[in-house]
């Protein structure tokens, strides 16, 4: 990737939008872009973490691995978003894993050139702490799903999300794709994939939603702006 389409990229990513030039072309020799392909880890848990991680296209999943093998889908991170930020948070080693599970293009920092430029640029350092809020609140909502809601609450309570996330309004309702497996949102709202199927299926009758295995479709925009 030429040096001016990675400037373009960092420029087009929000939480560098309060940089000057000088600085993005500072972070863009220290900055390096890779494309990576549905499935590819790019960090496993236990491994160093040394490098910061910012999304510009595509998805990433980042998931729980317990002792007896079992995961656990915590997040789903779109572009802008950040991840492996705990490299600067004080944790040597990655405790979770993440996933590519739609074609990525990440831009990917140093730790140590990274917080150089967060103490030349005490903006940036305001914006990275934004996100790192907003970041929280959303895994506390998610968490009060977790406790509050039925399975059939949660499951809708993350296709709103979801839409609004990574969908595009079109003439005909709101549209998002690729769609998800089953299995994923299970993985994703602590459910089965069966209640999962069940819960579509559902919203697909009451002509709520459209869905396949290549997009999701929101056919009721009152049922999207439902809390």
């Amino acid at each position: 990737m030429s040096e001016q389409t990675k400037l373009w990229y960092l420029q087009n990513f929000n939480l560098f939008s309060s940089m000057s030039a000088k600085s993005m072309g500072e972070m863009s020799k220290m900055t390096h872009m890779k494309k990576s392909g549905k499935k590819e880890i790019i960090f496993f848990p236990e491994e160093p973490s040394k490098t910061i991680y910012f999304l510009k296209e595509g998805k990433i999943k980042i998931t729980r691995l317990s002792e007896n093998g079992k995961s656990t889908t915590l997040q789903l991170l779109g572009p802008g978003e950040i991840f492996g930020e705990s490299s600067i948070l004080g944790q040597d080693t990655h405790q979770n894993m993440a996933e590519v599970v739609e074609d990525a293009v990440i831009c990917m920092i140093g730790r140590e050139m990274f917080q150089e430029m967060l103490r030349m640029n005490p903006d940036l350092n305001i914006s990275l702490n934004k996100f790192i809020g907003w970041r929280m609140r959303r895994i506390e909502s998610q968490l009060e799903d977790l406790v509050f809601k039925s399975a059939q609450e949660r499951i809708e309570s993350f296709l709103r999300r979801y839409v609004k996330s990574f969908g595009k309004e079109m003439a005909d309702g709101w549209r998002v794709k690729p769609f998800l497996t089953h299995q994923e949102i299970a993985d994703l709202t602590a459910t089965v994939r069966q209640t999962v199927n069940t819960v579509l299926n559902q919203l697909a009758d009451d002509n709520t939603i459209k869905f396949s295995r290549r997009f999701l479709q929101v056919l009721d925009h009152k049922w999207l702006t439902n809390t």
